[in-house]
């Protein structure tokens, strides 16, 4: 029976213990194994959102019911480009080193996530409209002091730019790798009938994908005074404006028209 006395007196000293406050520490030792979840990071700067050398902050355009899209504006000056990104989860990223040197030329380069890509937020019948999502920025930059305004768009960017950026109130349009055909909006051939801004496309011939012949039609039946068709050696998108070099990228000949457009010289091709 000494056995059980034994078991007796260490659950008195347990319940001695626990009174006295001793029975806190395994619970202090349980606590302290439990994981804390890290704070969240909510990126302030292009170069934290992006991950690319480009200084600059962040902020957002406001749209119907609340919508919101996330953007960035770089530069300063009358002439503006806004830039339509291609279909990218890191939406308006893959615009921020030709936006930063765009910028450096007295450009005011206006950056953005369109509805369902990147970080926005849009509700209702804006989350589906190109034309009022391009219009809101393109009233943005006229109330900030712009003289000329200029969409660039890039592949789902580019249809978006020739198929509403008149309509939205664009003063000229820059398609690069636009597909022909992209849901809501019209067809590069529809849209360019309307045309009458200057437009600029680029495209390579390989790029089979965006139909180039469609695309070279549409701008040559484009009623615009100034239009060119710019067929390149290769690559999509915003990939055809440089090396693809984070630092200090080499800007190709197509870079350099698109600023010139952007600012209003127009050159024949």
């Amino acid at each position: 029976m000494r056995w059980r006395a034994g078991v007796v007196a260490a659950l008195a000293v347990a319940v001695l213990l626990g009174a006295c406050g001793g029975g806190e520490e395994p619970v202090a030792a349980t606590a302290s194994r439990t994981p804390k979840p890290l704070p969240i990071s909510t990126p302030t700067s292009i170069q934290q959102r992006c991950f690319v050398p480009v200084e600059g902050g962040l902020t957002t355009f406001t749209g119907p019911e609340g919508s919101t899209m996330p953007g960035a504006v770089l530069g300063e000056g009358a002439d503006v480009a806004v830039f339509l990104h291609q279909t990218s989860a890191a939406g308006f990223c893959g615009w921020a080193t030709y936006a930063d040197w765009v910028a450096s030329k007295d450009v005011k380069a206006v950056l953005v996530d369109l509805c369902g890509w990147g970080r926005s937020a849009c509700k209702g019948g804006f989350a589906a409209d190109a034309e009022a999502q391009v219009r809101l920025l393109v009233d943005w930059a006229r109330e900030h002091g712009a003289r000329r305004v200029t969409v660039v768009g890039a592949s789902m960017g580019g249809a978006i730019a020739l198929g509403v950026g008149q309509r939205a109130g664009a003063d000229a349009l820059v398609d690069l790798s636009g597909p022909a055909v992209w849901q809501g909006v019209p067809t590069a051939g529809e849209a360019a009938k309307e045309t009458t801004v200057p437009l600029l496309l680029a495209v390579a011939p390989g790029d089979r994908g965006m139909d180039p012949p469609a695309l070279r039609a549409a701008v040559k039946a484009a009623p615009a005074k100034h239009k060119r068709f710019v067929s390149t050696r290769g690559s999509h998108g915003w990939d055809m404006l440089n090396d693809g070099a984070l630092t200090e990228p080499k800007w190709s000949p197509l870079a350099h028209d698109v600023l010139a457009w952007v600012k209003g010289e127009y050159r024949a091709g």
